[in-house]
């Protein structure tokens, strides 16, 4: 029979463990155990978040600037999952839902990938453009060959022309 038997929720341990201490009998870990095992996730976060602070709008939050007035969880929380869990997953709890430096880091990380986005997106407008200055420069080429030849066969009906008028005028002062 464990002493934390008639306790339904983990912020109930919480509280008895804040305070009368927690009980180290086997039977009362193993209840304590089971009382985290049963409770949500986000339920075991705010608790291990909760720093006894509010942000301006009253609300709990570990980077509000405000007392509470409310017996902080958080230490009395982690020493019960550090006594009833393998220090690797207290760990690990820690690391997902506490740490503020992984806050930080998740924010670089989301930087990092809409910069990722960004330089994948500026690529494919690059490659567009490369294609298209290619494109351009091949119209041009062809438009310059173009002209070139135009150029060519102006000058050979200009010189035709005036051969004709050459001939013309002979013709005109050969009769009279």
């Amino acid at each position: 029979m464990s002493k934390y038997d008639s306790i339904q929720t983990a912020a109930e341990l919480v509280a008895e463990v804040q305070a009368h201490g927690l009980s180290t009998a086997q039977e009362d870990i193993c209840r304590a155990q089971d009382i985290f095992g049963h409770t949500s996730v986000e339920e075991l976060a705010r608790l291990a978040n909760d720093n006894g602070r509010n942000n301006d709008q009253g609300q709990p939050d570990p980077q509000g600037s405000w007392s509470s007035g409310r017996r902080p969880t958080q230490g009395t929380f982690y020493s019960i999952a550090f006594s009833i869990w393998n220090w690797e997953d207290a760990t690990r709890f820690w690391n997902l839902h506490t740490n503020p430096e992984r806050q930080a880091w998740q924010e670089d990380k989301r930087t990092v990938g809409e910069l990722q986005h960004k330089v994948m997106v500026a690529e494919i407008d690059r490659d567009a453009a490369k294609n298209l200055l290619r494109a351009s420069e091949k119209k041009a080429s062809d438009l310059i060959d173009a002209l070139t030849d135009a150029e060519r066969r102006a000058c050979t009906a200009e010189a035709q022309v005036l051969a004709l008028k050459a001939r013309l005028y002979d013709y005109i002062t050969a009769e009279a």
